[in-house]
């Protein structure tokens, strides 16, 4: 009767685990004293790298992040008004036909 068998359901086999962020920030804070930590290969490669490479947005000073905001503001400003100079005046059909000779 193996047409007719049912298989039985497999199992979940859910391990929960347990967060806590001030473990996580003393790992982080052990870690690059340069002290043992439990944290694994990876992230010890990860602090190494925001080490060395500056990046820490937590820390950013609120006058660069301004200073980035405004200027990406004005490259999309400027893209702007090149795309509208472009292709919403008559600039580009005379440049066209131009080289055409027309």
């Amino acid at each position: 009767m193996g047409f007719f068998y049912k298989h039985k359901p497999r199992g979940f086999n859910y391990v929960p685990r347990y967060y806590d962020p001030q473990k996580e920030e003393w790992e982080k804070k052990k870690a690059e004293a340069g002290l043992p930590s439990n944290l694994s290969h990876e992230e010890q490669l990860r602090l190494e790298m925001r080490k060395k490479w500056g990046v820490d947005k937590d820390k950013e000073d609120p006058s660069e992040r301004r200073a980035k905001t405004v200027r990406i503001v004005i490259i999309v400003a400027v893209v702007g008004v090149a795309f509208y100079y472009l292709f919403c005046t008559p600039v580009l059909t005379n440049i066209v036909s131009g080289l055409m000779g027309k």
